[in-house]
């Protein structure tokens, strides 16, 4: 099994990027989706979270209110370090199961896992390979405003807590700049993954 993850800034186009690799065989799982999982409602986590920062970081359904946390996470270091204590360990636990499950059915499996904090949290040496998704500062902020409902001081905020691309890339294997037409990026990773395949 080779475990290749995809990284990079909020809105470069992780998730565009994974789904091409998907499509071209690729197991995918992504890190955002484990970490909705982990806070679903009367999940130990999500308890946690609202024992910490009140029943205001609650949707009226009971949910958690991924905008106001993602405010908290911007604007307030110490609420980050709280959110990442509380949450990444359930999301980690989730990831191990979700590659142990596809290795147990497919020995020689592609497992491609989007991490956006890969470097941040120092996880690249968990992997094989790493590539690093980039687009232009004006691009993601208008994809996280499209995405997220976020306003351009919040999509502006988030992208300022992430560390800098050019500090991400000596870690990377791969660069796919996501600046281009979906067909031209999909002919890019396509080259990328038969390069994988091929080491593989």
């Amino acid at each position: 099994m080779l475990k290749v993850a995809v990284t990079g800034g909020a809105g470069a186009g992780k998730t565009v990027v994974c789904d091409c690799l998907r499509r071209l065989g690729a197991h995918v799982i992504s890190l955002d989706e484990l970490a909705r999982e982990a806070v679903q409602p009367d999940s130990p986590v999500l308890e946690a979270i609202v024992d910490h920062f009140g029943n205001g970081i609650l949707e009226t359904d009971g949910t958690l209110d991924r905008r106001k946390l993602r405010g908290i996470i911007t604007r307030d270091a110490q609420g980050r370090k709280v959110v990442e204590r509380l949450t990444h360990p359930e999301i980690l636990k989730l990831f191990e199961e979700r590659v142990a499950s596809i290795e147990s059915r497919h020995e020689d499996a592609i497992v491609v896992v989007e991490v956006p904090l890969l470097i941040e949290l120092g996880m690249q040496d968990q992997f094989d390979l790493v590539i690093l998704v980039e687009a232009g500062s004006d691009q993601q902020e208008s994809r996280l405003v499209a995405r997220d409902g976020s306003s351009a001081a919040e999509a502006q905020a988030l992208m300022g807590i992430q560390m800098a691309a050019e500090e991400k890339r000596p870690h990377a294997d791969f660069i796919v700049h996501n600046r281009a037409t979906l067909e031209e990026l999909g002919a890019v990773v396509k080259e990328i993954y038969t390069k994988i395949a091929k080491g593989a």
